[in-house]
């Protein structure tokens, strides 16, 4: 059996070899690294990375310099250049034998005045003040920009208060908010933040239009991780403070959350660098043992791509830093081995073309028209501040993020101050600019600018306006706002949504913080208390109930039961229904009998029990077969009917091809059933891959609000051909093991968590591999959704399906 050393990673592009450079002894636990204006190498070794008490390597990092000592092309020959530093993870050139080197708690740049091998030059750039200590989470991505300034990304820094302090005495300073772009001169002065929203932007790089990307090492409960174009300003949804998790309803991953941007592409886990070579993006995924590139495809004024792998190594295959050489060959270090404590293993590598490999141009696509206009709202001086508010009403999220940068680089603000604007999205602008400002620069603020703002907010009949403003206060603790907050809830039509974030908020203000977990008890002890307030509404308490998740332990399923009478709103006993369902007990179930055999409960309300019994139709047949019969209302014996047959199509009607939309619509496009539909939703399977109004799973994507992004035929070309476009969210992997079986899933666990690798099936169920079982990891072009699910149901059932899809999110 070979050992780590001699099994090679896989190469997947035939114009690319692979060669090993250098291994452990000679290098260990490699992470940052880069080429010098001669074409040396130079690769960081980390020895503080939570070394063990037994380790007996150097009490601080080193930085070696491979060179070609024979003039043969081949890094041969290693030498020390530096000693020292504790948690060393970046490192870039910054010409005339300067380097810039972040650590955790540094930015310094090193330099061999003396032309010896040895860095004697050492000078300070950057300070990161702050309590935290975890290796890489503080300072980290790093990348020199072509205006001459140095950009560096810290983490989330655990949500700690902190000072980035420049040579100058020039600072930002925060807490809570997650991981940050700032950049600096090279001297270290002015120290300025460019976006935040992170987990922990570990690789930076500008592409060839000048573009800054960012590979996000993301965390816990949300992957894929994300490559994203950062822009002046952005906030790409993370904040620390709402919990690790990255699920609290003011957080988002993807550019849900009003004034948040969306990933380019997502990428394999524990993604730590990105850099353009030809005419892709290449990231290194330490998570997925890959090395991964991206082509881009325009998107408004930014752009989508989709993973292509390059190199796919084993277990054993830990990529982290690359760097190019002038001969267009990429360098990149290897950790090896998926401890995170430092373990004596390491190695560098070099990626070059075969002989007679055609060259790509080294260049990514120009900027498009509208990314031509998004740098004019940006950065143009003549841009006047009525052209930056009409462009806060695009549809873009890039356009509307550059008129924020604008009005806020070009003290536009000043003039716009607190006054009242016609249009939405313009006061969401408006907000999200004083707010930016604020972060940058927290006394440039008055809070009663801020408090002004934040209860027009809270007043206004926008939800994205109300949204802005309620996570505006919660980030500020401001609790004087909790009345008028709370009262929200006494709006009977508060958005889903909106609700949410209202009751997350709450909680916030009242308790000083958020859990770190998936589950918040703060947050479920407020909608247990709610949905149990029978002087609320109907539909509130049902949207309370909707927000609990299926294993809360209260309201019990008697209780729940209770609340539904002759009495009940619809809106309430739908959502008590469905979360019986969801809990899937001996008790729920017997609840839902008692539900459906209730002739004073309304009849759509028993027909949702009924189809609730058919995972357990056998156990109840008494009750479905005496609610299929004649003198039934003919909602009960319809749901009762398609119970006892749920496994059998009964329709012989000739079905068109799946690419033959037009002809699937004629027959299914037109049903107005929503209940119905909604019951096919949940009866059928859809639920165990897709969540609607809080019940399901996250296998696929959430179709709450599915009716306001995609019409009736786009809806059913998704179920029919699911594989035609699939979110960077939902790519499922295929997982080659050492006994020969392909498995397929999304992953759910985070790297270095565990020894098993953990995957949701097409089934909604979790399954586990162990890692030293697998063989090869791929990301798959198909689906995880499952081709023919027409065929599981009749034809009426497909269209109450599409008719329930369809409806307007209330």
């Amino acid at each position: 059996m070979p050992s780590f050393a001699e099994e090679m990673p896989r190469v997947l592009d035939s114009n690319w070899q692979l060669t090993q450079i250098a291994s452990e002894p000679d290098l260990v636990t490699p992470t940052g690294c880069c080429l010098d204006d001669h074409g040396r190498l130079l690769a960081i070794e980390c020895h503080t990375h939570f070394p063990p008490d037994d380790y007996d390597g150097p009490k601080t990092d080193r930085i070696y310099r491979f060179d070609d000592s024979d003039g043969d092309g081949v890094l041969d020959r290693q030498r020390l250049f530096h000693e020292g530093g504790v948690a060393t993870m970046n490192i870039v050139n910054l010409g005339e034998g300067w380097f810039a080197v972040s650590t955790r708690s540094e930015l310094v740049k090193l330099r061999d005045s003396d032309d010896d091998g040895i860095a004697d030059q050492h000078v300070v750039l950057l300070t990161h003040k702050t309590s935290a200590n975890y290796p890489h989470n503080g300072l980290g991505g790093l990348t020199l920009g072509p205006d001459g300034w140095l950009y560096v990304g810290q983490g989330e820094n655990f949500g700690e208060p902190y000072q980035l302090i420049g040579s100058d005495g020039s600072k930002q300073v925060g807490g809570g908010e997650g991981g940050n772009v700032f950049r600096c001169k090279t001297d270290g002065t002015r120290v300025e933040r460019v976006a935040t929203g992170f987990w922990n932007p570990f690789g930076l790089c500008f592409d060839s239009a000048n573009r800054l990307w960012a590979a996000g090492n993301d965390p816990d409960s949300m992957p894929p991780n994300r490559l994203m174009h950062i822009v002046p300003g952005g906030d790409y949804g993370f904040q620390f403070r709402f919990g690790r998790a990255g699920i609290h309803p003011l957080q988002s991953w993807n550019g849900e959350f009003p004034g948040t941007l969306p990933m380019m592409a997502g990428t394999g886990e524990a993604a730590c660098a990105v850099i353009q070579l030809d005419s892709h993006l290449w990231v290194t995924s330490w998570g997925d043992n890959r090395i991964e590139r991206y082509s881009l495809d325009p998107k408004g004024a930014s752009w989508t791509s989709k993973t292509e792998v390059v190199v796919q190594g084993d277990e054993n295959f830990r990529p982290v830093a690359m760097a190019i050489a002038k001969d267009g060959s990429l360098y990149f270090t290897d950790w090896v081995d998926r401890s995170y404590p430092v373990h004596g293993k390491g190695r560098l590598w070099r990626l070059s073309r075969v002989a007679d490999a055609p060259i790509e141009t080294n260049s990514l696509p120009g900027f498009t028209v509208a990314e031509k206009e998004a740098s004019q709202l940006a950065e143009s001086e003549t841009t006047t501040l009525d052209g930056r508010l009409s462009a806060l009403q695009s549809d873009d999220p890039f356009i509307r993020q550059a008129a924020i940068t604008g009005l806020v680089g070009h003290d536009q603000l000043t003039a716009l101050g607190q006054k009242a604007l016609p249009h939405a999205q313009q006061r969401v602008g408006q907000m999200l600019a004083w707010r930016w400002k604020e972060l940058c620069d927290p006394a440039s603020v008055p809070a009663t600018t801020r408090e002004a703002l934040i209860t027009a907010g809270l007043e206004a009949d926008s939800d994205a306006v109300v949204l802005t403003a309620l996570r505006w206060a919660a980030e500020r603790m401001c609790k004087e706002q909790l009345p008028a907050i709370t009262a929200l809830l006494k709006q009977d039509r508060l958005s889903p949504p909106v609700f949410s974030a209202t009751i997350a908020t709450i909680a916030y203000l009242e308790t000083g913080g958020a859990s770190g977990k998936s589950r918040d008890p703060a947050i479920e002890k407020r909608l247990i208390e709610f949905a149990g307030d029978t002087t609320r509404s109907a539909r509130l308490r049902g949207l309370a109930l909707q927000r609990l998740p299926s294993d809360a332990t209260s309201p019990s399923d008697q209780e729940l039961g209770g609340y539904v009478d002759g009495k009940t709103g619809r809106e309430l006993s739908l959502e008590v229904v469905r979360l019986l369902v969801a809990r899937g007990t001996d008790h729920s179930f017997d609840e839902l009998a008692n539900i459906a055999a209730n002739e004073m409960v309304d009849e759509q309300t028993r027909a949702d029990a009924i189809a609730g019994l058919s995972p357990k139709a056998a156990s109840y047949a008494a009750i479905i077969n005496r609610l299929s019969l004649p003198k039934q209302p003919a909602i009960l014996r319809a749901e009762a009917k398609r119970v006892r047959n749920t496994n059998v199509r009964r329709d012989n009607a000739a079905r068109p091809s799946r690419e033959n939309i037009a002809g699937w619509m004629q027959l299914v496009g037109h049903s107005q059933q929503v209940d119905a539909g909604r019951r096919v939703f949940f009866r059928r399977g859809c639920s165990n891959c897709h969540m609607h109004s809080g019940r399901g799973t996250n296998t696929g994507p959430d179709l709450t609000r599915v009716a306001g992004q995609m019409t009736r035929p786009r809806m059913l070309e998704s179920i029919l051909n699911p594989s035609k476009e699939v979110g960077p969210l939902y790519v499922p992997w295929n997982v080659l093991t050492s006994d020969g079986h392909v498995l397929t899933g999304l992953k759910m666990d985070r790297p270095g968590a565990k020894n098993r690798l953990r995957l949701q099936g097409a089934d909604g169920n979790i399954f586990e591999v162990p890692r030293e079982q697998i063989e090869q990891l791929q990301p798959s072009e198909k689906s995880i959704m499952p081709v023919g699910l027409e065929d599981s149901m009749t034809l009426d059932e497909l269209a109450d399906l599409i008719a329930f899809l369809s409806e307007s999110d209330s």
